[in-house]
This record gives structure tokens, sequence and C-alpha cells, in this order.
């Protein structure tokens, strides 16, 4: 029995019956490369729905949960039917009352210079999207998993040629949460989702961007206030919805390489080299 990239997906979702989860199971335990892409693809799936079901709501009308009911499955086949044709971002959730999932259209080639109307780079607005999904409620409850963030870390280098070093940002009061390799347009996109003491969570993102370098300037996208930054042929966004001047003065201690690591071969700055 064969299995691709699709039964992995819905594997992690937990959308396949018993019996082909049964299959997958036994695929997976003879083949340790398959078996570290699901590691990977259960990581980027996040408690959306217990967030939700969590929050003190009054009792919804049986007809209108019904309905809910109703569209969460029509939603769901939906995307399962989308991730078999495009590229995505390999990361699962279901935002309350609806199942959502990020999926763009594919690109001959990377175009990091094609600006959105709202002249934002498409892979900073497709980060952003997804940023603005997350709650405190969402990230609250994970407790990071080292192993698998040294794992992701040794994956990027290894089979993306992107040596990531996570920053150290508890001096700016945020604790790490995860380390996720995500996709846009068949290039990698590194997240690393942090937790303050209070408020929504802030993450740091990087790409490939062969442009010249750039000092952290300020973007506003909907509620997120986003940093982004260019150096050594990558590009950097900083993004959460806290004031833009603390946002602007954290990126700049990134970009100046004035914090310490977390995960990485070596010690200093949040950087990342492209092979």
């Amino acid at each position: 029995m064969s299995i691709d990239e699709t039964d992995l997906l819905a594997y992690a979702d937990g959308d396949l019956s018993p019996a082909r989860m049964a299959e997958v199971d036994a695929v997976v335990a003879r083949a340790p490369e398959l078996a570290a892409r699901l590691a990977v693809m259960r990581a980027s799936v996040l408690p959306y729905r217990a967030a939700y079901e969590a929050q003190p709501l009054p009792p919804l009308p049986t007809s209108l949960s019904t309905r809910v009911a109703d569209l969460i499955e029509a939603e769901s086949r939906r995307q399962r039917a989308r991730r078999s044709s495009g590229p995505r971002f390999v990361a699962a959730f279901a935002a309350g009352v609806v199942c959502c999932a990020l999926s763009w259209t594919l690109l001959s080639t990377w175009q990091p210079l094609a600006l959105t109307a709202r002249g934002v780079a498409p892979w900073i607005q497709a980060v952003a999207d997804y940023q603005q999904l997350y709650s405190r409620e969402t990230l609250a409850d994970v407790t990071e998993d080292p192993q698998l963030s040294e794992r992701i870390i040794g994956e990027l280098r290894v089979v993306d040629g992107m040596t990531v070093r996570v920053p150290d940002l508890r001096s700016a009061g945020l604790t790490f949460k995860r380390v996720q390799r995500l996709s846009f347009h068949r290039q990698p996109v590194v997240q690393m989702v942090y937790l303050p003491e209070h408020g929504d969570p802030i993450a740091v993102c990087i790409t490939r961007d062969v442009r010249a370098d750039e000092d952290p300037h300020v973007q506003q996208i909907d509620e997120l206030s986003t940093v982004s930054w260019r150096r050594g042929n990558l590009g950097y966004v900083l993004l959460g919805k806290a004031p833009a001047q603390s946002m602007l003065e954290l990126a700049r201690r990134l970009a100046n390489g004035d914090t310490g690591s977390l995960y990485g071969r070596d010690r200093g700055a949040v950087e990342a080299t492209a092979a």
C-alpha cells in the first residue's frame, strides 16, 4: 500500500476512517522519513476548537448548532479537495464554528517582488492571515517540545539548506512556544511563535528573499503590527497585536544580532543562511 501527502495531512487532521488510519500506521511504522513528516504535520495542528469551546458563550439554538455542524463538514470536504491540487501552508486548524485552511495558487517562480494591492509582500500577507487566526487560548496550553524543535531545525538545514537559529526573547517578556516549517509557493517559511505574559501571540517568520538587505520597517495589516527586514538573501517579519513602536524596537534587536538563541548550532542573533 502506498500513501501520499494528502493521506498524511488527513491522518494528522483525524479525518481518515479507522481502517485507513490503521493502514497509514502500518506504512509509517516502516518508514522513518514518513514518520518524521507526519510528526511535523501533527505539530502544525493547533487546538483552535478546544480554545473556542473553553470560552464562556451563551448556548446556541439547536437549529443553529445543526447548521454550524453542516457548514464545518462541508468546509472540511472542500479543504481536503484543495489540498490535493495546490500549494498551501502545511498546517490544519479549526477556528471555532468554521474550519479554515490557507491555500494559494502556485506561481511558476518565486516572486518576492510582487506586492499585493495593499503594498505587502505576498508571503507576509499570507503569514499575517495565518497569525490572525491565533489567540492566546490556542497557545496557552501548548508545551514546547525541545526534541521536535531540534528536529525541525535540523530538517530545515538538511532539506531546505537554511540554517535557522531560534531567538531567545525572554528578555523581552516572550516565552517560546513552537517552531514550524510552513510552505508558500513551494518555498519554505519558518514560523517561530512566542507568548507574552499578557496579550496575544507574537511570531517571527523567515523565508528566502534575494533582494538587497533592508532595515526593519513597520506595516500595519489589519490588527497586526508587522516589521519586516532583509539580511543575507532572506526575508524576515515580526508580527503580532502589539504597539508598532515596541515591535520595531524588538525587530531592530533581532536584525542587529542583539539576542541569544534557543536552538541552532551557533548562539547569537536570529538569522538564517540560504544555501
